[in-house]
């Protein structure tokens, strides 16, 4: 009977506990860090030259030449010599494009140029507005001020027809009419109800009319 609890009793011999089982690999030589670290650049392979045979032309000659097995294939090649043509560019051809030719050239559209802090900071655009200003100021003096210092006044068509009309009845004697104001009819023939001398002689605060 087994004793409860313990594993059962080996038939084979095996080798002490401290025994590690499995193969042990060697250690590599990269490691993550060397693999991360460095970068290898690629290398473009061996492009064919004209030295190479075209072994797909070889074998469609072989097979019209009645070769039906491997050995027979490989007298062949030995007596048979196709050299391998190479290809043109597949497609169309690459286009050149404006940085190709010219390595500082930059794409895309051209924003404003950035802003003049130090002018802005210390007044250049404050400054030349007012002596532009002050220019201006002078040049419309100049041209408005009269020799005799008169300031000249530029009238309107409207103001120079009117002192031309009033130039013309003055020459003429016109009178003017006054017109008399506007009243309703019913108090055109109602009479003053003011008495002066009657407020005088009641009130002595009246002033003097």
């Amino acid at each position: 009977m087994d004793d409860v609890g313990k594993a059962k009793p080996f038939c084979l011999t095996l080798p002490p506990e401290h025994h590690a089982y499995g193969r042990s690999e060697p250690a590599d030589m990269e490691g993550a860090r060397e693999v991360t670290m460095h970068w290898a650049s690629h290398v473009p392979r061996v492009q064919s030259g004209p030295a190479c045979q075209d072994f797909k032309k070889i074998n469609k000659v072989a097979a019209k030449s009645g070769v039906a097995n491997a050995k027979q294939l490989a007298d062949f090649r030995k007596d048979t010599d196709i050299k391998l043509i190479p290809s043109g560019p597949a497609g169309s051809l690459p286009k050149v494009i404006p940085s190709d030719v010219i390595p500082s050239f930059a794409y895309g559209k051209k924003s404003r140029p950035s802003t003049p802090i130090h002018s802005v900071v210390g007044g250049h655009y404050a400054a030349e507005y007012e002596e532009a200003l002050e220019s201006q100021y002078r040049k419309y003096a100049e041209e408005n001020d009269m020799p005799n210092g008169k300031h000249r006044i530029k009238l309107t068509k409207a103001t120079k027809a009117l002192i031309s009309d009033a130039k013309a009845r003055r020459g003429l004697g016109e009178q003017i009419e006054v017109k008399e104001p506007f009243k309703l009819s019913k108090f055109k023939k109602v009479q003053s109800r003011l008495q002066l001398p009657s407020m005088i002689e009641k009130s002595s605060s009246m002033p003097n009319l």
